[in-house]
């Protein structure tokens, strides 16, 4: 059978449904279109256990399950952001209402048909495409690699022959390579504001340019003359 949708990257799947038929024609058609699938049912408190370790890019409610608590959990803040298809037998006001409130939500009846559950899943995911997740390795204690997110480093400071990578979980990790190597590694969310530091924009707390003071994460860093330009770029829409 020819493939509906074809994903650029891996696309996570969480499915909350205990209708042995609708599960079958969700795996099929999700395994057929190479999707990381992860089906959960019937409690939430599994639901809260799982997704400690597997964040969806896109999550499939059965909408008749509201008595174990589907509703509620797709009005959590954390997961307001994550795209839904809610799919009920028996669609009414007050899961259309629901829908609206998430926002990110599309309705589909039961029993599914093939063509609509593909195409609604891949009109939410060209709405809402999938983040591309970055990491820098780095090699703890126990000689173990370990990747960190750049979305949890704070800054990045220079020391010696070692940079020292500073996480929002106040967790340090070196690594034996330049600041101008490492800075390769990052995004565009982190500039250089010194000779020996590379900071997270996303966790300035302060600026003071009169003093040439950055605070962040209740970190106070200088800024350096020379790279006072980089930092405007960054300030300048905000004025």
């Amino acid at each position: 059978m020819k493939k509906l949708i074809r994903n650029r990257q891996p696309v996570k799947v969480l499915v909350i449904e205990e209708d042995p038929s609708s599960l079958e024609i969700i795996k099929t058609l999700l395994n057929q279109n190479d999707f990381e699938l992860l089906i959960i049912a019937p409690t939430m408190i599994k639901v809260d256990l799982l997704l400690e370790t597997f964040q969806p890019n896109i999550i499939l409610a059965a909408l008749e399950l509201n008595s174990i608590g589907v509703f509620d959990f797709i009005a959590t803040p954390q997961y307001l952001n994550i795209p839904l298809i809610g799919m009920s037998q028996s669609l009414d006001d007050e899961m259309f209402d629901r829908c609206l409130e998430h926002g990110k939500c599309l309705l589909l009846g039961k029993p599914i048909n093939r063509y609509a559950f593909l195409s609604s899943i891949n009109l939410l995911l060209r709405i809402y495409p999938p983040v591309q997740h970055k990491y820098v390795e780095v090699i703890d204690k126990n000689q173990q690699v370990l990747k960190i997110h750049l979305d949890d480093i704070v800054y990045v400071e220079a020391e010696g022959n070692y940079t020292f990578i500073h996480t929002i979980q106040n967790k340090v990790y070196a690594r034996k390579k330049p600041l101008k190597n490492l800075k390769e590694e990052l995004d565009e969310k982190f500039i250089q504001i010194n000779k020996s530091h590379l900071i997270n924009i996303d966790f300035i707390q302060r600026l003071e340019l009169g003093k040439r003071l950055l605070v962040l994460n209740n970190k106070e860093i200088k800024i350096g003359r020379s790279f006072r330009s980089d930092l405007d770029t960054f300030i300048c829409p905000l004025s």
